[in-house]
């Protein structure tokens, strides 16, 4: 009896943990006007056409990156101009970007050349090419750089 308990209590914690990297893995949501539809991580990294490098201040450090620029995203993923993009984190992070339109701004879809996966803070993450006037020692100015993205939403 105390093996099916064990058993019963493994695929209890198990199964939901197996779906939901599965569905994270399969691809990013994207939401506008109550419509969703996963977009996938193959066809994001494939859109990835930006290649620079940029300083990391959370590894203080320069990195090599590819991606897209975010405000070509929106754009190309979104239908009309939105007034506000919400990113939303694997861990329920979420935060609300007025400034999408900035050409700074990309989504980040591999460092070097090997895609982003949740080990390495992915599959996406939203980061800015130029630090302009912040500081990267004080990281508290960087919360509006996002790893580990899952969900996209336009707002009106």
């Amino acid at each position: 009896m105390a093996f099916f308990r064990s058993a019963f209590i493994s695929l209890f914690i198990l199964v939901p943990l197996t779906a939901q990297a599965t569905n994270h893995q399969e691809g990013i949501l994207l939401i506008q006007g109550g419509v969703e539809r996963t977009l996938s991580l193959s066809d994001l990294r494939d859109s990835a056409d930006v290649a620079t490098e940029l300083y990391e201040p959370f590894r203080r450090d320069q990195i090599e990156i590819r991606g897209i620029r975010f405000a070509d995203f929106v754009r190309q993923n979104f239908e009309g101009t939105p007034s506000a993009i919400e990113l939303q984190a694997h861990d329920g992070y979420t935060i609300k970007i007025t400034d999408w339109q900035d050409r700074n701004w990309i989504l980040m879809t591999h460092e070097g050349e090997r895609p982003l996966t949740l080990r390495t803070h992915g599959p996406v993450r939203l980061v800015q090419e130029d630090l302009r006037d912040r500081n990267p020692e004080i990281l508290r100015d960087f919360i509006d750089w996002v790893w580990m993205i899952q969900r996209i939403e336009a707002k009106p």
